[in-house]
């Protein structure tokens, strides 16, 4: 009796092997619950992103479609250049857009009363996006033209890892109106690149990467967007009446479409346009990963803190200070790019710079001068 009483219980040994495999079952569980939360926080992260990058493509896209083609219209996209970290060299370009649209009655009205006040900002806050709000009501107007300028900003000039990242701004006004400055006139800009204070509205922040493409007369896009001096290729900047208002000398990208004619009293407009859009949130900052070490202007392998921090789909591109590269391998910390895309120069990078990127988003807008030449 009291020899059996003694074999009731755990052993030594088996209490060890129970806490080990108990231990082993937490470890599985918590590994699967920190996977499910990092899925999470990327599916929402991009569709954070993808609804702030929609707003502007919608704003934008309606802004293209109605361009007015006759004697009073216009259509000027060019690139600046911003110095951001201070030392007396621009190093950050944006591409800038003033364009002449036709606009129905109620967008006359709008513009008259104020401006863009029915337009959705799309960052709220570092948290929420693309937050809707119930649209403004307008008097009845008649259609006219509207003059519409989109800039973009640096969003900082003192904090390192905030300056990569550009503000988007729209402007409108009638083109009768005549207590403004139009803003197509050459001194609509300052020196500083920046508009007359309350000629424009922020629409949103964290902006890495915009580009707008234009199809001339004879661009073939049908089998891609290609960049070249070909008649068949696509340009990177426009002037709808060929005065050379886009300064050649300030970026390559001002180099003017090789098949645009000569302007001859009407505005000569392109026929369809790209735009793509690459955002990062101020929280997607608090994410990103850094350069272990400094590379030069040749180097073509970064080494970073931590490897899952960057783009994994090979041909994505990430941002280093003012350089553009395209990634095309991942070994761990080790990632291989290839350097200067984008229209960027290779330059020399500081141990610690953060590598930026976001997610891409994409709209081929077709104008209606020319739908029927696409068979819409």
């Amino acid at each position: 009796m009291r020899a059996r009483t003694a074999r009731v219980g755990l052993t030594l040994v088996e209490l060890v092997l129970a806490i080990g495999l108990l231990s082993l079952l937490m470890l599985a569980v918590f590994q699967l619950f920190d996977r499910s939360i990092s899925v999470w926080r990327r599916g929402e992260t991009r569709r954070a992103l993808l609804e702030q990058a929609s707003v502007v493509l919608e704003s934008l896209s309606i802004d293209l479609a109605g361009l007015e083609p006759g004697t009073q219209g216009d259509f000027l996209l060019e690139w600046v250049r911003f110095d951001t970290d201070g030392d007396g060299l621009p190093e950050t370009k944006w591409p800038r857009l003033r364009l002449v649209r036709q606009a129905s009655g109620a967008e006359m009205a709008r513009a008259a009363a104020g401006g863009l006040v029915a337009l959705e900002k799309a960052t709220e806050s570092a948290e929420t996006n693309a937050v809707a709000r119930e649209p403004v009501l307008f008097p009845t107007a008649n259609p006219g033209l509207l003059e519409v300028v989109w800039t973009i900003q640096p969003a900082s000039l003192t904090q390192p890892e905030a300056r990569v990242e550009g503000v988007i701004y729209r402007g409108e006004r009638p083109t009768t109106e005549l207590s403004s400055k139009s803003f197509l006139a050459s001194d609509f800009f300052g020196a500083s690149h920046r508009p007359p204070a309350g000629a424009t509205d922020e629409v949103t922040g964290g902006l890495l990467w915009m580009s707008i493409l234009c199809a001339g007369q004879t661009s073939v896009v049908n089998d891609g967007w290609r960049l070249g001096d070909a008649l068949d290729t696509v340009a990177t900047s426009w002037d709808a009446h060929g005065r050379g208002r886009a300064n050649r000398d300030a970026h390559p990208f001002n180099e003017p479409h090789v098949g645009q004619p000569k302007a001859k009293g009407r505005a000569l407009i392109p026929r369809r346009v790209r735009i793509e859009l690459e955002f990062e949130r101020p929280v997607d900052r608090l994410r990103r990963t850094k350069l272990v070490q400094a590379i030069d202007n040749q180097e073509g392998l970064l080494q970073v803190d931590d490897g899952r921090r960057v783009p994994t789909e090979k041909g994505s591109y990430v941002l280093v200070d003012a350089e553009w590269m395209q990634i095309t391998s991942i070994d761990d910390g080790r990632v291989t790019v290839r350097r200067a895309q984008r229209g960027t120069t290779a330059a020399p990078h500081a141990g610690g710079a953060m590598v930026h990127w976001g997610t891409a988003l994409s709209r081929e807008v077709t104008v209606a001068t020319y739908r029927e030449d696409w068979n819409l």
